[in-house]
């Protein structure tokens, strides 16, 4: 089973942004999302800002996310995620969406890492782009995850012919 979706206790610093891994640098963000994922009988719900990286995309709960819009959605007794990591590497079945009533949104489904408060079933994800800013994220993600995905399948083919020719 892949690893994918990883609820993360503190992943941000003081200022309210994600740790990056060693190398990691993002490439975007955007404020005012709003996000929901569901794990079998578990439920997440925040608003907050997305942060992009060719690594992962990571969402991070606003500290305010009881007022406003996002509040009306989530209150703030109703939002109960702190961040979430959502490697590329690992995404499935992602799909924007433009409803006709209702924000953009970007959906997709992640297999959880063991031991995260998702262990167990696969969990299906929404980002709401409450404020708009699709048009410069979604070709940068796409392109993003198409290179990922480019790596993963040079890896598998170099990891395959290299079995191959080792059992020569």
């Amino acid at each position: 089973r892949r690893s994918a979706l990883l609820f993360m206790e503190n992943p941000q610093t003081s200022g309210g942004q994600p740790v990056p891994m060693a190398g990691e640098m993002f490439v975007l963000s955007r404020r005012g999302l709003a996000f929901t994922a569901s794990s079998g009988s578990r439920k997440f719900q925040a608003g907050g800002q997305l942060f992009l990286s060719p690594l992962r995309i990571v969402f991070v709960a606003e500290e305010s996310s009881g007022s406003g819009l996002l509040g009306t959605l989530f209150g703030a007794s109703k939002a109960n995620v702190l961040a979430f990591d959502l490697p590329l590497a690992t995404l499935e079945r992602e799909s924007f969406n433009q409803p006709i009533f209702g924000a953009n949104n970007l959906t997709g489904v992640s297999p959880p890492l063991p031991g995260s408060a998702c262990d167990g079933a696969d969990i299906h994800w929404c980002l709401s782009f409450q404020d708009g800013g699709v048009g410069t994220f979604l070709p940068i993600f796409f392109g993003l995850l198409a290179e990922m995905r480019s790596r993963l399948e040079a890896e598998r083919s170099g990891a395959a012919g290299a079995a191959a020719g080792g059992s020569t």
